[in-house]
């Protein structure tokens, strides 16, 4: 699970729930962040479902 965060116009957080996987990029020899899928806002969503879910699938 990741999260992104992004401050709005008045000076408020708003947090965002992702799944993501690192790959690594042969070609830079470094990890590249892949977001598979996105889930919404996090006071939207219940996020230990979504971490069981995670779990799950790894």
């Amino acid at each position: 699970m990741r999260k992104v965060t992004r401050k709005n116009k008045d000076g408020t957080t708003v947090a965002y729930l992702q799944l993501a996987h690192n790959e690594l990029d042969p070609k830079v020899k470094y990890a590249k962040t892949k977001v598979i899928d996105s889930f919404g806002r996090e006071d939207e969503v219940d996020r230990a479902v979504l971490e069981r879910l995670a779990k799950s699938i790894s």
